[in-house]
């Protein structure tokens, strides 16, 4: 009987025994399972936020032969913002860019005085036979200009961030014609300082992305 009796216990225990290891298999594979919901909702989330918003639309003019402009002349950029040197700012970073990338860049003050030999007032309504004389007289192969639509800092309900929108176009020299064209728009708070409350980049660094990320489309690096 006590044989009998201590079987009958031995099996009951081992039942226990498998009954505790399924219940602890099950605890850890919903922890598990839980922990990777959670990271792949952070993960979209980082993806979808994590640079704040952004948004660009170019246009490249595919027969031309881009590796045949040595130098460019970068015009006045126009500001549409209530930065009135927000043009200028601009200007001056596209030419850092474009020198940086091996691009010979006409210096500013020679275009300035020949825009005020040739007498032209307003690039928004420029001819194309003055650009082409421009370019002529500059003896660049490609003229850039463009305009700043937003330069400055934004404010939420909880957080400021830096918002900058160019747009910009190359015109070939010969024909005056305009064979590339982009819009970049960057800005808005990130996905760390809208929920963590995180530093954001400055509106200088915010700008200079910008104005990389469009001539990024044209010249890579």
């Amino acid at each position: 009987m006590n044989k009998i009796a201590k079987s009958r216990n031995l099996r009951t225990k081992g039942k226990g025994d498998r009954n505790k290891g399924i219940g602890l298999y099950t605890l850890c594979s919903t922890l598990l399972a839980t922990c990777s919901m959670l990271l792949a909702i952070c993960y979209l989330l980082i993806t979808v936020n994590g640079c704040g918003g952004t948004s660009r639309l170019h246009y490249v003019q595919q027969q031309f032969d881009y590796n045949s402009i040595k130098k460019i002349a970068v015009l006045p950029f126009e500001s549409l913002t209530s930065d009135e040197y927000a043009g200028e700012k601009t200007r001056q970073s596209v030419i850092t860019d474009l020198l940086s990338r091996g691009i010979d860049v006409v210096e500013p003050g020679e275009v300035t005085r020949y825009l005020i030999e040739l007498k032209i007032k307003s690039l928004s309504t420029v001819k194309t036979s003055d650009i082409q004389t421009l370019a002529k007289t500059l003896s660049v192969d490609a003229l850039m200009m463009g305009s700043v639509e937003a330069y400055g800092i934004s404010k939420g309900i909880t957080v400021s961030y830096p918002e900058v929108s160019i747009s910009m176009r190359l015109i070939e020299a010969s024909s005056g014609k305009i064979i590339w064209s982009v819009c970049n728009t960057s800005g808005g708070p990130n996905f760390w300082t809208r929920h963590f409350g995180a530093e954001n980049i400055s509106l200088s660094e915010t700008a200079n992305k910008v104005v990389k990320e469009a001539i990024d489309t044209l010249f890579k690096k």
